[in-house]
């Protein structure tokens, strides 16, 4: 592609920008899902282990 022709076409350049940006957004909320995931299950542990005593015996 002649990269020269994207500031004479602005619709190629808006259809750069926006795929840019949605992929910027797809990796974004990919990150804050597993980041979200992670912290559930760290919340889940703590709790389970505050519910359970240290010393059984």
């Amino acid at each position: 592609m002649n990269f020269s022709t994207i500031h004479e076409n602005p619709i190629v350049f808006l259809t750069w920008v926006t795929a840019i940006g949605m992929i910027l957004s797809l990796i974004e909320a990919t990150i804050k899902i597993k980041f979200e995931n992670y912290n559930n299950i760290k919340r889940r542990e703590r709790l389970i282990r505050s519910l359970y005593p240290k010393k059984l015996a």
